[in-house]
C-alpha cells in the first residue's frame, strides 16, 4: 500500500493496481464536492494494446507508455462520480494541489482552458463537446505540458463545478498515474543488518552447618572450652533469564535529487532464533522509514541455554509502492543473520559473608573457594553451678539478594548443684547432733522412724533407736565409725549423713529456736532434698576399671558411670530413690549386724559411697 497523506503530498502518492478514490452510488447533488471515483486508464479502440504497463486497463491503469495513451475514465456503473458538471486538469505533483487555470502546478492551460476540458455525467454516461478525444465514454488528457517530477508522475483532477468557478481543492477527485520514459525508474530496496548478545543469570543456593566438639559438660570448677566447626557451602547454580536481545538496523538507500531520504513503507520487521522461537521487536508493525537508518531493538526469552549453536535472524518485508521520487519500488524482503550467539552469564550470590551469633563475622565464602568452607573457633565458658545453656547460631547473608540462612548449636556447661546438703562432719559435731537431739520430732513424723523404715523395716538402719537422745548417739556412733578400711562403714556413714539431709529439708519445720538450739532451717534449706534428681552417669571420683562418665572431677579427674558399672539401676535417679535402692536387697544384704553391700563388691560400695559424699558435699551433678 501506498502513504496516503495530507497537505502538498496528498495528490501524489498512490499505489500500483489500488484504488484511491471512494466509491459512491449515482446522483449527487449539486453544489458538492466531488462524489463516487475517477481514474485515468487507456483506451485500447483508439489507441491499440499494451499502452497500459502497470494496473488494470479496462478501468484503472498507473503506468504508461505515453503521454498521449492516458484517458480519463469515468467509472464501471458501480463506480463512477456522481451526476454533474465537472472539469478535468493534468498537476504537476508536489505541493498544494491547485487545479485552476494558471496556477503554478497546472500542466494543461498551456493548450486549452477548463471550459475546454469540462464534461457532464449523468447516470454514468459521460456527456464531452471540448477539443480533446472523446470515445467510449472516455476523455484523453493530452495534450499536457511535461511533469518536473523526476520519475514521471502527474497527477490528475476531477473537479466539480456546482460551486462555480475557480473551485477549491476540496472540491476535486484526485489520481495519480506515471509515464515511463523507456524503462519504469526502480527504487532501490532496502538493506538490513542486526546484533545479537546472549545473556543468562546463574543463582547460586547456599546452606550452612555448624559442629561442636562437645554439646554437653559437667565438671567441677573451671572454664570449659568448646571448639565449634562453621561449614557454608553452595550448589551448582540455577539458571535463570536466559535471552537475546540487540539492535536490527534497517537501512533506506532511496533518495531525492537533492540526496534527502526519500520514505518508504514497510509491512514489518521480524526477527526469530534458530531454534524457532520468535523475538519481540520494538515498533516492528507497518511503519514509514524517514531515515537512512531506522533501528529496531529486539528481544527473545528463552527457558534455558541453548544446545548447540544459536544463529538469530532478521528480516524487513515491503510492498510494491510509488516513491516520492517517482520511482517504483517493488514488493520484497531482505534478511540478515547473525551467526553463533555467545551467552555473557551473570553470576548471581556467587559469595556469601559467614557470621556466628558468638564470634561475629567469621568472614567470606566465593565461587572457587573450596566447596564446603570451613571456619572454626573456640568459646571458653566458667563453670557455673547447675546447668547453663549456651547458644550458638552461625548465619550465611549471600551478597546479591541477601538471601540468609543459619545453623545452631546449643551447648550446655554444668556445674554441681548447689543444694544446701551436709556432710558427715556437720553431723557428727554441735550443730548436727544438736539438731537430731532437739529437732528428732516434727509433728508426727519420727526421725527414728523414718530411718528404720528404709529398705521396709529390715534396711542398714533398721535399728535406728526412736528417742532423740538415743538417736543423737546413733548417728555419732555411726558417723565415728566410718573407715577408709572398711567400706562397708564409711559407705553406711555417708547415707546416714544423705538420709539426714533428706529428712531436715523436708517442709513443717519452726523457724524459732528450741533453748538455744537453732532450727534445722538455719541449716538446711527447706526445699525437700530427697526430690532432687542426680546424674548417676558422673560420680567422683574414678573407681578403676570401671566406665567412666561424662563429667570432670577436681583435680581434674574424670567421674565415674555408676549405671554402666551395675552400682546403681538408672540415671537420672531422686536421692530418696537411691537411699530406697541401697537400704532393699539387692545391694543391701538386710542384716543390720552385718553390713555388706554388693555381697562384698568393694568396688560397687565405694560408688554407691561416692554418690552419697558427692551429695553430701554438694558436687553433684543434676539430671540432663
Amino acid at each position: 500500500m501506498g502513504r496516503f497523506m495530507t497537505g502538498r503530498r496528498a495528490a501524489l502518492l498512490v499505489l500500483l493496481g489500488a484504488v484511491t478514490a471512494l466509491i459512491l452510488l449515482p446522483g449527487a447533488a449539486a453544489n458538492t464536492p466531488v462524489t463516487g471515483a475517477g481514474f485515468t486508464t487507456v483506451n485500447e479502440s483508439a489507441d491499440g494494446t499494451d499502452h497500459c504497463k502497470n494496473g488494470n486497463p479496462a478501468v484503472n491503469c498507473n503506468i504508461y507508455d505515453g503521454k498521449e495513451f492516458v484517458w480519463l475514465n469515468g467509472g464501471p456503473s458501480v463506480a463512477y462520480v456522481g451526476d454533474g458538471d465537472y472539469f478535468f486538469a493534468v498537476l504537476d505533483p508536489g505541493g498544494q494541489a491547485d487545479p485552476n487555470d494558471g496556477a503554478a502546478k497546472n500542466l494543461s492551460d498551456d493548450f486549452d482552458d477548463y471550459s475546454s476540458r469540462t464534461f457532464s455525467v449523468s447516470g454514468g454516461t459521460v456527456s464531452y463537446s471540448g477539443s480533446h478525444d472523446f470515445d467510449n465514454n472516455k476523455i484523453r488528457l493530452a495534450d499536457y505540458a511535461d511533469t518536473t517530477n523526476p520519475g514521471g508522475v502527474y497527477i490528475m483532477a476531477i473537479c466539480s463545478l456546482a460551486d462555480s468557478y475557480p473551485v477549491d481543492a476540496s472540491d476535486c477527485k484526485y489520481d495519480a498515474f506515471k509515464i515511463q520514459e523507456g524503462e519504469v525508474v526502480k527504487g532501490l530496496p532496502l538493506t538490513i543488518t542486526k546484533d545479537a548478545s546472549g545473556s543468562n543469570d546463574k543463582t547460586f543456593a547456599w546452606t550452612i552447618g555448624k559442629d561442636v566438639d562437645k554439646t554437653r559438660v559437667e565438671q567441677i570448677g573451671g572454664n570449659v572450652t568448646f571448639n565449634y566447626t562453621v561449614t557454608a557451602s553452595h550448589d551448582g547454580g540455577t539458571i535463570s533469564g536466559v535471552k537475546v536481545t540487540g539492535t536490527i538496523s534497517v537501512f533506506n538507500p532511496n533518495v531525492d535529487d537533492q540526496n534527502n531520504t526519500v520514505p518508504v513503507d514497510i509491512d514489518a520487521v521480524t526477527d526469530q532464533l534458530s531454534d524457532g522461537t520468535d523475538c519481540a521487536v520494538t515498533n516492528g508493525g507497518p511503519t514509514t522509514l524517514t531515515k537512512f537508518q531506522t533501528d529496531f531493538p529486539y528481544s527473545c526469552d528463552l527457558s534455558d541455554l541453548p544446545q548447540g549453536e544459536l544463529d538469530n535472524t532478521a528480516g524487513v518485508s515491503w510492498s510494491d509502492q510509488f516513491l516520492d521520487n517517482g520511482a517504483l519500488l517493488d514488493g520484497d524482503s531482505a534478511d540478515f543473520t547473525f551467526d553463533g550467539i555467545s551467552f555473557t552469564e551473570t553470576k548471581i550470590d556467587e559469595c556469601a559473608a559467614v557470621s556466628d551469633s558468638y564470634k561475629g563475622s567469621l568472614g567470606t565464602v566465593c565461587l572457587g573457594d573450596p566447596n564446603p568452607k570451613s571456619f572454626t573457633y573456640s568459646r571458653t565458658v566458667a563453670v557455673p553451678n547447675g546447668c547453663v545453656p549456651y547458644d550458638n547460631t552461625a548465619t550465611f547473608t549471600t551478597n546479591d539478594t541477601g538471601t540468609t540462612g543459619s545453623a545452631s548449636q546449643t551447648v550446655t556447661v554444668c556445674g554441681p548443684v548447689r543444694t544446701g546438703a551436709l556432710t558427715i562432719g556437720f553431723w557428727k559435731n554441735t550443730n548436727g547432733q544438736n539438731l537430731v537431739n532437739t529437732y528428732c520430732i516434727k509433728g508426727g513424723s519420727n526421725l527414728g522412724t523414718y530411718l528404720a523404715g528404709l529398705g521396709g523395716g529390715s534396711g542398714p538402719f533398721s535399728n535406728a533407736p526412736a528417742t532423740c537422745s538415743g538417736l543423737k548417739t546413733y548417728v555419732y556412733n555411726t558417723i565415728n565409725g566410718a573407715s577408709a578400711t572398711n567400706m562397708n562403714k564409711m559407705l553406711k556413714a555417708q547415707m546416714l549423713a544423705t538420709a539426714l539431709d533428706v529428712w531436715f529439708s523436708g517442709p513443717g519445720w519452726r523457724s524459732t529456736k528450741i533453748g538455744n538450739v537453732k532450727p534445722p532451717s538455719t541449716f538446711l534449706s527447706h526445699n525437700n532434698l530427697g526430690a532432687f534428681e542426680m546424674d548417676t552417669t558422673a560420680i567422683c571420683p574414678m573407681v578403676d576399671i570401671l566406665s567412666t562418665g561424662t563429667a570432670s572431677c577436681k583435680n581434674g579427674n574424670p567421674s565415674t558411670d555408676a549405671v554402666a558399672a551395675g552400682a546403681l539401676p538408672a540415671s537420672p535417679m531422686s536421692m530418696q530413690a537411691i537411699l530406697d535402692f541401697a537400704a532393699t536387697v539387692p545391694p543391701f544384704n538386710g542384716s543390720t549386724s552385718n553390713s555388706i553391700w554388693y555381697a562384698s563388691d568393694r568396688t560397687k560400695q565405694e560408688i554407691l559411697k561416692n554418690v552419697f559424699d558427692q551429695f553430701n558435699n554438694q558436687l553433684a551433678f543434676g539430671s540432663f
